[in-house]
């Protein structure tokens, strides 16, 4: 699997693989082994990159986000296959049960209001955030209430303030769909490393949309973005992007343990895929940690 870093590419370059390096070739040379990338962001629409260093970076799980000309994520590159029995993967998904899919998204949006409740006590907006925590015990199979949609109306008002609207051009808005892209593209390729296709969601079905499955299975993770677009300074404004990127450095607890983002997101799916295929009766609830080594 992939490394550590994240690289930012916001300028004009060439990009080539050499050696099991990444070069870059721009006003100067920079050069950095491919087993230490984790993400490779490409902002800017003047960067061209070999097909050799793309098959390299696939090979190894590095996550890779292209960028439009307004420097916002559009796409994202994930490897036709990475796991070892990926077409009888396939198969179990597109067989999975109606009934267990259900209930999956039931324990999917159970998660995320619980999330979502925690944001606002982090913010101490106790009251809304109790009245979070009476919807999480009221969700049904599939949730046919809509309480994702409740709670996502008491939620956004609550941590953005009574005029903000997710249909707005506001500065928050531009930075949660960066911070939540960056989420996207993370989810995409643990769930391509693991054997299964994006393509197909158990709530998301949209024909247009490539990543239904990772759009419905990162919902609990949300609120790392919230929050931080939140938390975001005035001087961080104008550079909000970079800021973004502190959603990739997240610690998260799970299952007991302190977790990269990665590895969270890594174990999260496995539990989760166990559930579809009926091998255990339940997910795993996250816990973002903040304190002072890791401050979101």
């Amino acid at each position: 699997m992939s490394g550590f870093r994240t690289i930012v590419i916001s300028k004009r370059a060439k990009l080539e693989s050499l050696l099991g390096m990444l070069i870059i070739r721009s006003d100067k040379e920079e050069r950095i082994y491919i087993s230490e990338i984790e993400t490779l962001i490409i902002e800017s629409t003047a960067v061209a990159i070999t097909a050799a260093l793309i098959v390299d970076l696939t090979a190894v799980g590095v996550n890779i986000v292209f960028c439009d000309r307004r420097h916002f994520p559009t796409s994202i590159f994930a490897p036709v296959h990475s796991h070892h029995s990926c077409a009888k993967n396939i198969r179990e998904q597109i067989n999975w049960d109606k009934d267990i899919q259900l209930t999956c998204w039931k324990k999917i949006v159970q998660e995320k209001i619980r999330q979502q409740a925690f944001a606002l006590t982090v913010i101490n907006k106790q009251k809304p955030a109790s009245t979070l925590s009476t919807m999480i015990e009221k969700v049904r199979e599939g949730d046919p209430d809509n309480f994702e949609g409740m709670a996502a109306r008491l939620y956004f008002v609550n941590m953005f303030g009574e005029d903000f609207s997710r249909n707005t051009l506001r500065i928050e808005n531009s930075a949660l769909n960066y911070g939540y892209t960056l989420i996207l593209s993370s989810f995409v390729r643990e769930i391509v490393a693991s054997g299964y296709i994006t393509e197909i969601g158990i709530w998301h079905r949209s024909a247009e949309n490539p990543y239904n499955l990772a759009c419905d299975l990162m919902e609990p993770f949300r609120i790392i973005v919230d929050i931080l677009v939140y938390e975001m300074p005035l001087h961080e404004e104008a550079n909000f992007k970079h800021y973004m990127l502190k959603v990739l450095s997240s610690q998260i607890e799970i299952d007991g343990d302190r977790q990269s983002f990665v590895y969270a997101i890594r174990i999260y799916l496995r539990k989760i895929f166990r559930f579809l295929n009926g091998d255990t009766d339940n997910i795993l609830s996250i816990h973002i940690i903040r304190d002072s080594q890791n401050e979101l």
